[in-house]
């Protein structure tokens, strides 16, 4: 299907609202509103639907009912934002650092493989020492805690084996649920502040730091809160609590460690 320019459907009736609506595979709806409205889509089967010059939103988007208007919330999505500890060492030169950028989305991608999270139908946004991802609302949000964070662990330690000590990577991972609205400059929304709030927090670096991991998570009380109601994997004593005070932001969330580390370069 292509919708017009002007925002219609091909042979959809003239002045009709400009809607570009999808649905994931499982048949939830989202919406696709903010910066598609007015543009051309091509859906072709099998493919992610793309706005000229954009990045596909999600893994095999399809024809679906109207959608909301632009700038309304698109839903409650998990979301997951990574960054690179010390990224800004001195010692780590462009060469370094575009390493470890191709380092950190490899394993990502091959941890949320092993965690059977669907990486190509995730929404993701490059932060230049790190990245934003939303993954599909269907998917179980606990699945963004411990069992992803196990399998990272062991894909960073199996590659840091051989890695001298500037180019040993090291993440923070936060992880939330909530709300996203699209604009026409990206995602934001309170919830998108929050789980960037936790990923700067300093009480969160300082204890990756000195665990000496080479992974650490902080979840959310919210997501916490629903792991715990739904039971399944999720093991509360592999969390504990973690006071955070980042800029205007005063919360609980929690925390989770490997078990085993090695000395840690300075908190960054």
């Amino acid at each position: 299907m292509t919708v017009s320019p002007a925002g219609s459907p091909t042979g959809s009736p003239a002045g009709s609202p400009a809607v570009f609506p999808a649905v994931l595979p499982t048949g939830l709806p989202i919406g696709l509103a903010g910066p598609h409205a007015g543009r051309a889509f091509e859906s072709v089967p099998g493919r992610p639907l793309v706005p000229p010059g954009g990045r596909p939103l999600d893994q095999g988007l399809q024809p679906a009912a109207p959608l909301p208007p632009a700038g309304q919330g698109i839903g409650e999505f998990p979301l997951l934002a990574v960054d690179i500890a010390a990224f800004g060492d001195p010692r780590r030169d462009d060469e370094v650092q575009l390493h470890l950028r191709r380092t950190l989305y490899g394993h990502l991608e091959e941890a949320f493989g092993m965690t059977r999270l669907p990486w190509p139908g995730c929404y993701r946004e490059d932060r230049g020492d790190g990245a934003l991802i939303v993954v599909p609302p269907q998917v179980d949000p606990g699945d963004l805690l411990a069992p992803l964070a196990h399998h990272l662990t062991a894909v960073l330690r199996r590659s840091n084996k051989m890695a001298s000590d500037t180019a040993h990577l090291r993440v923070r991972l936060a992880v939330h649920l909530g709300g996203v609205h699209h604009d026409d400059n990206g995602l934001a929304g309170h919830a998108l502040l929050h789980l960037f709030r936790l990923l700067e927090a300093p009480a969160f670096k300082r204890a990756l730091h000195a665990s000496g991991g080479d992974v650490g998570v902080i979840v959310s009380e919210h997501l916490h809160t629903v792991a715990r109601a739904r039971g399944g994997f999720f093991d509360p004593a592999a969390y504990r609590p973690l006071k955070v005070r980042s800029k205007e932001t005063r919360t609980r969330a929690w925390l989770w460690l490997p078990t085993t580390g090695r000395p840690a370069e300075a908190p960054g």
